[in-house]
């Protein structure tokens, strides 16, 4: 009894705003968890089923999926602040306003993306451009097809997840993560009994899984959950000044993700072409163990950037101190067991791999580069749910100008080779680790002006 009182008094001390988190972002964790298990439960079935030259080609075309799915104009982060402000203000047509113009807009813009990208599928020599056996042309072309179909089709069914942001309930967004990853492994498992290596089946499993289940998600949620059909889309509630609105945040949020996309998914086709397509398997693997603490500081800035929309419409910044307070102190923790990590990976790889070698100093950078990102990450946090992001954008945009030189310059000059790509990513991140606790203690002090309060 006294451990169930403790764990009630735990949970619901606080403000409700804390409570919610608390609540949440525990859920989130437990659903991570699952999610991670099953990631790694299906590198190795995969690495086995395809062979390795296959699951590189594949990693490098969801590599590229991930460039086209931040072509959103900004959109989607657009509606999770505005749609905060206006849940916090109790305006519910104004919300229901944001979200169909939202579907509207990026239902629009991805549906002309997917066709331009699955054009160009058709004429790309993928065997030459990858360097790979002649012969996969055709299946890598097919494999391009379906993948750029099923992110359009994806990106317009997980919208949903941007309208549970702004609910603070990040929970259910990882639960249905979770859900789509239980599903990918569940059919690659299948395919590995029953059919012989198959690229085009693999791809189709994933566009499956990856398509319409968020799909079908976001259709029972607006017809048929009470809580969310007063949201549900709708023609009449589209309006040019609910665009303008989302897009002149939005498309600050849309730069700086144009520029995560440069510094963080170009890893694999870098490593591709200046090392060797072999080498982004190794790569992964490092980024799929170490990138744990990646996903818990995802957690923690999914649900927490959101209530600073709440906290800082409602002026409340002594809770935004305490909060990035708590988080600076679960960061230096992820630091220590991220070290500890790397000490005993060896012995890690060994058991989850075989004998596939994951050299120690890829360990070493890429556990030094996901540091970084979550610190990072903690202020951003707090930077993105005040909306003040002009200077944040610049020092993205700076950041990923200088990238991709780095890492050719540290890979090839430098003849670093992997090691070198992802040194890059770390020495592009710096200005952005300096500027952003900066910015975040001018904010809740309330002494900013000039470029840090735009």
């Amino acid at each position: 009894m006294r451990i169930k009182e403790l764990w009630n008094k735990m949970m619901g001390e606080g403000h409700e705003r804390t409570v919610k988190a608390k609540k949440n972002i525990l859920l989130s964790m437990i659903y991570k968890a699952l999610g991670i298990l099953i990631g790694f439960a299906y590198f190795p079935i995969s690495l086995n089923y395809l062979g390795e030259e296959k699951f590189a080609i594949f990693l490098i075309m969801v590599s590229m999926v991930d460039w086209f799915a931040e072509f959103d104009i900004g959109i989607g982060n657009g509606l999770r602040n505005r749609l905060g402000e206006s849940l916090a203000d109790d305006n519910d047509e104004e919300a229901k306003g944001f979200i169909s113009t939202a579907y509207f807009a990026l239902g629009s813009i991805f549906s002309g993306v997917a066709l331009i990208a699955i054009g160009l599928s058709f004429i790309i020599p993928w065997a030459d451009w990858l360097e790979v056996d002649p012969t996969l042309d055709r299946q890598i072309m097919i494999l391009a097809v379906m993948m750029f179909g099923a992110f359009a089709i994806n990106f317009i069914g997980a919208m949903i997840h941007q309208i549970f942001y702004a609910l603070q309930q990040t929970g259910i967004v990882n639960l249905f993560g979770l859900i789509v990853k239980a599903s990918f492994l569940l059919l690659i498992v299948i395919l590995m009994y029953t059919t012989e290596e198959s690229l085009i089946l693999y791809g189709a499993a994933k566009t499956f899984t990856f398509a319409f289940i968020p799909l079908g998600i976001a259709v029972y949620y607006f017809y048929f959950s009470e809580n969310l059909k007063k949201f549900k889309p709708s023609l009449k509630y589209v309006k040019r000044h609910y665009f303008d609105k989302m897009f002149s945040l939005g498309f600050q949020f849309f730069v700086i993700k144009i520029s995560m996309v440069i510094i963080h998914q170009t890893n694999n086709i870098l490593i591709a072409k200046y090392v060797s397509p072999k080498e982004v398997v190794t790569y992964e693997a490092a980024y799929k163990f170490l990138s744990i603490f990646l996903l818990v500081f995802v957690i923690f800035t999914n649900q927490l950037w959101s209530a600073s929309v709440e906290a800082y419409r409602k002026g409340d910044l002594e809770w935004m101190r305490n909060t990035i307070k708590n988080v600076m102190k679960i960061w230096l923790g992820t630091v220590f067991i991220t070290f500890l990590m790397v000490l005993i990976s060896p012995l890690f790889y060994k058991l989850w791999l075989g004998d596939k070698e994951i050299p120690m100093m890829i360990t070493i950078v890429v556990a030094i580069s996901v540091s970084i990102t979550n610190w990072v990450n903690l202020f951003n946090l707090t930077v993105n749910g005040t909306g003040k992001i002009r200077l944040q954008m610049y020092a993205w945009i700076f950041a990923s100008i200088i990238n991709i030189p780095l890492s050719i310059f540290f890979a090839t000059t430098m003849e670093l080779g992997t090691v070198g790509i992802v040194m890059g990513t770390i020495v592009s991140m710096f200005p952005l680790a300096i500027l952003s606790p900066i910015q975040v203690r001018k904010i809740l002090s309330e002494n900013i002006k000039g470029i840090w309060n735009k």
